[in-house]
């Protein structure tokens, strides 16, 4: 049996790939790390709590402890990293806690990948440590090769996390990988994102 450990797998995207996974892999044991921060909500999970091939975990990705305890118990063969402070304008405000959680949550989970013989650690990232594109030049795109270019700190803090996990590749040989998305909406979102957050005042205007 496939072991994965999918860490923010109470929040929105996170919560989701979870239901994805048990899904599309009826054999693979899925272990949820999630500090239940104001974005995490183990109502998202409410429909696979029972499932015998799902365990949820509290605990937060920056205590090497916790992790390193989680590790040994499960010996995870991937991991994939949704856990995240992830608000532009919370960053501005607090930025130290993006920085904590974003980077130095991302080092010790590449740790534990190393210590364990993880066979791959994926990073969730952001179309955001490309920067902003003009809006009167709509033929414009981001790709692979587009400089990285942020423009806050939380941008900044997942660019340098994304910068860490293919330093870790290149210095220690870990297996990773890196995703990129724009915007995401649909099920479990947080209620303070602007597509539910206005949908129920159209609805009910």
């Amino acid at each position: 049996m496939k072991k994965i450990i999918v860490t923010g797998g109470a929040g929105f995207i996170g919560g989701n790939f979870v239901h994805y996974v048990l899904n599309a892999r009826k054999d693979w044991r899925v272990i949820c790390l999630d500090a239940l921060t104001y974005a995490g909500n183990t109502e998202t999970l409410a429909d696979v709590w029972k499932n015998p091939n799902f365990r949820f975990v509290k605990g937060d990705i920056t205590d090497v402890s916790a992790v390193s305890k989680l590790f040994e118990e499960e010996s995870p063969d991937y991991v994939v990293n949704f856990a995240a402070e992830s608000h532009v304008d919370r960053s501005i405000e607090n930025p130290s806690v993006f920085l904590t959680t974003n980077i130095i949550g991302t080092q010790v989970l590449m740790d534990a990948c190393r210590k364990y013989g993880t066979e791959r650690f994926h990073q969730v990232s952001t179309d955001e440590v490309y920067g902003d594109l003009p809006l009167e030049r709509p033929d414009l795109m981001f790709t692979e090769q587009t400089p990285l270019h942020t423009s806050s700190p939380y941008s900044a803090s997942k660019a340098s996390a994304d910068l860490l996990v293919l330093a870790y590749h290149r210095t220690f040989g870990l297996n990773v990988s890196i995703s990129r998305c724009s915007n995401n909406y649909g099920p479990y979102h947080f209620p303070e994102k602007l597509i539910p957050r206005h949908i129920p005042r159209f609805l009910y205007s």
